[in-house]
């Protein structure tokens, strides 16, 4: 439960939008004006809840938070190269994030991540996403606001939810009912594969059967950490790298949404809870 100091978060560790939501906001809240920024920590306490404990009061570190987080994603611009996304560059401020759209195994052109059509360019999307970004303090539930008309990463099942029965997206059956998005969940899960924790990065889990490790190509692994953790471990965390640390085992694997031409249109649906390793 949410205590004073503990904020939470309503935030699903099998949506991999809102895992990797969660490490984003892990790595900006280090970056909140503090007293005692190197104790807060985080956690999964529950499917459900990502928690921050700070120094701050819950009610006072949560705006901090969102504005903070509101900021990053405003100033994050997409600079195209001559190839595609997987020739791009993302950059905030000063910073330049790594492409998530890269394998950077060199084993293939593109990674997991890339799960959107090549029609879809983040340079159009990436603004079209943050110009339906709300102010944190104009609405009260801002992570997780909707809304209609931008493109998807593909990252949240929730956004999909149509697709994956009818094959195609409302939006392009012209039927005027746009399916829902929502902002800041996906321009944060968008950050975290470029900043804070990128994903195409993390390597498939060490198997002896080639045949299983090409199908995992196709997956993320990653862990829901349920002890208390110093912020700038989260990332460490989410890819099981911290040993002895009790967490919660998932595999997030994309599919196509459907047959035929359908079959092009992928998304990730929720992750799959993997046994427990001794």
């Amino acid at each position: 439960m949410e205590t004073n100091t503990t904020l939470l978060l309503d935030l699903d560790e099998r949506n991999l939008a809102h895992f990797l939501s969660a490490l984003a906001l892990a790595a900006l809240a280090r970056r909140v004006d503090g007293s005692a920024i190197e104790s807060r920590r985080c956690w999964w306490p529950k499917p459900g809840n990502f928690a921050i404990h700070t120094e701050l009061p819950a009610d006072q570190f949560r705006p901090l938070l969102f504005a903070k987080a509101h900021d990053f994603l405003k100033a994050m611009k997409w600079h195209p190269g001559l190839g595609g996304a997987s020739s791009g560059l993302l950059v905030s401020g000063g910073e330049i994030g790594l492409n998530p759209f890269v394998a950077l195994s060199g084993e293939a052109e593109n990674t997991p991540l890339k799960v959107f059509a090549g029609r879809v360019l983040p340079s159009k999307t990436l603004p079209d996403q943050q110009r339906k970004l709300p102010m944190p303090n104009s609405r009260p539930d801002w992570l997780n606001q909707s809304d209609v008309a931008a493109g998807s990463w593909g990252f949240d099942y929730r956004v999909n939810q149509h697709a994956s029965d009818a094959g195609s997206s409302s939006d392009a059956e012209g039927t005027g009912h746009l399916d829902p998005f929502y902002p800041a969940i996906e321009l944060l899960s968008f950050a975290a594969v470029a900043f804070f924790a990128p994903a195409h990065a993390w390597p498939p889990p060490a198997d002896q059967h080639r045949k299983k490790r090409q199908a995992e190509k196709n997956a993320l692994q990653g862990f829901a950490w349920k002890q208390s953790i110093p912020l700038w471990m989260a990332s460490l965390a989410a890819t099981g790298r911290i040993v002895g640390l009790p967490a919660r085992h998932y595999k997030f694997s994309y599919r196509p949404a459907g047959h035929g031409d359908a079959a092009k249109y992928k998304f990730f649906p929720p992750a799959s809870l993997q046994p427990s390793t001794p």
